[in-house]
């Protein structure tokens, strides 16, 4: 998408710099997309906050590692002599890559062309969330060495949030009175393979669980698996697994759990103002083939399929698991079955609320035999329209030309509850650029989008250096 940034958009000597200095810095996103940073695993994920230290120390910040040496959250702090401050909440880790079918290697970071959205570097973590988080960086070198850069920073930096971010909430309990600010930015890639760009002003949570049913005295081999004739006698506890699993829903997916949505939050006055805006400009032919789906699974549409996917809770199977998975045939009656779900919900649902009534609804129905263990966990988020930062963004992206379309809440979760709701500080996040495939093989982001990126969050942090 081609658009021209309007007068005042950008001081001229620093569009000039990022279009000067840009091969450098793809380059250096480049090598950082290179630098493993699995959180799963923890493979890199030491070398990769060392690095970011570094950036933050050569634009004169103090900066320090905090909690788990192996784990860091990386603060840092920047005086500018600035009367707004920002504080600044990203994330170095990625989630593994060990899908077969990448074009190279995940992360070698080469450069291909995609049909449609032109070159781009493909690497795990392009867009989820490192291309971004270096594009900032950037920026800021950039700003330090041609201008200045217009607002106190406050780096909070984690290498966790794949894995839900297990220390971040301490962390902000912990620094609560050092981190005041004006606002909390999360800046992202925010435009869609057409160009368009989407804001979202809150998010839903999630409650993360692994259930594992085992063999035992609710019937299934105890010590092994077994030869699959004895099906004939000896019950499965993968079936016991599916049958538990499919309880949870209808066919529609709506959630069976008893009082499971006495909680859930309808639409406020503001938040169906923008839902009839967004009624308007959602095009949900062009949603579906970018989510590459056919069809959506509620028979709704319009405001009423914005409101059940915004505000519902939804249960999803992310991965189940059982018996032989190798090639040609094996018949065994396994002895074992897992299923990795989570949940998603909105206002004013809490995870433990989440946790209590599905543990109370599985032993109700007779499941007490099945393993529940929860992985993680996030509450919602969420932040007013009117307020400061989100404004200023919003004039951001009209001093591109661009009018995104503002959504009340997303379905993705961050912890982003952890500045709105514990510190009371307005967040919001976003920018110029696009990139996919999260979590996906050929995860991606545009090198035109890099250079808009990093045009944009100099444009923002311009006119949040502002008084208003």
């Amino acid at each position: 998408m081609k658009y021209k940034i309007l007068p005042n958009a950008l001081p001229d000597k620093i569009n000039t710099a990022i279009d000067t200095a840009f091969a450098e810095h793809l380059e250096r996103c480049r090598n950082f997309l290179q630098q493993k940073s699995i959180s799963a695993t923890g493979e890199g994920i030491r070398e990769t906050a060392a690095l970011i230290k570094s950036w933050i120390e050569y634009l004169g910040g103090d900066v320090f590692f905090w909690g788990n040496p192996d784990f860091p959250i990386v603060y840092g702090r920047l005086e500018n002599d600035s009367p707004k401050t920002l504080i600044v909440y990203g994330m170095y880790d990625v989630q593994p890559a060990e899908e077969s079918n990448w074009i190279s290697p995940p992360f070698a970071a080469e450069i291909h062309y995609k049909p449609g959205v032109g070159d781009c570097v493909i690497a795990r973590g392009a867009v989820n969330s490192k291309g971004a988080l270096c594009g900032l960086f950037n920026v800021l070198r950039t700003l330090k060495e041609t201008d200045r850069i217009p607002v106190n920073l406050i780096f909070t930096i984690e290498g966790e949030e794949e894995v839900g971010s297990p220390q971040f909430e301490n962390f902000i309990l912990n620094h609560r009175e050092q981190l005041k600010a004006d606002g909390v930015v999360d800046f992202d890639f925010s435009q869609d393979s057409r160009g368009k760009v989407s804001m979202h002003l809150g998010l839903k949570g999630i409650v993360y669980i692994d259930m594992i049913c085992r063999g035992g005295k609710f019937g299934g081999p105890v010590e092994s698996s077994v030869h699959g004739s004895v099906s004939a006698w000896i019950a499965s506890p993968a079936w016991r697994l599916i049958q538990a699993l499919a309880s949870l829903t209808d066919e529609e997916e709506n959630i069976t759990i008893p009082k499971f949505y006495e909680h859930v939050r309808n639409p406020d006055k503001e938040d169906l103002e923008l839902l009839e805006k967004l009624a308007i400009t959602f095009d949900e032919k062009a949603f579906l083939k970018e989510m590459k789906s056919l069809t959506f699974k509620h028979h709704r549409s319009g405001i009423e399929l914005l409101k059940k996917g915004l505000y519902s809770p939804v249960i999803n199977i992310n991965g189940i698991h059982s018996g032989y998975q190798g090639m040609g045939t094996k018949t065994i009656l396994p002895r074992k079955a897992t299923a990795k779900i989570d949940i998603r919900f909105g206002p004013y649902m809490e995870p433990d609320e989440v946790i209590e009534k599905f543990k109370a609804y599985l032993h109700a129905k007779g499941y007490t035999d099945i393993e529940i263990r929860i992985r993680d966990s996030y509450t919602w988020s969420k932040t007013n329209y009117n307020t400061s930062i989100v404004q200023k963004m919003l004039k951001a992206y009209r001093l591109y030309g661009l009018e995104p379309e503002v959504w009340p809440l997303a379905t993705w979760t961050a912890p982003y509850f952890v500045f709105s709701r514990i510190l009371k500080i307005p967040v919001a996040s976003g920018g110029l650029g696009h990139g996919g495939r999260q979590h996906s093989p050929n995860e991606y982001m545009t090198i035109k989008g890099l250079r808009d990126f990093e045009k944009f969050a100099a444009t923002f942090l311009y006119l949040m250096g502002k008084t208003d």
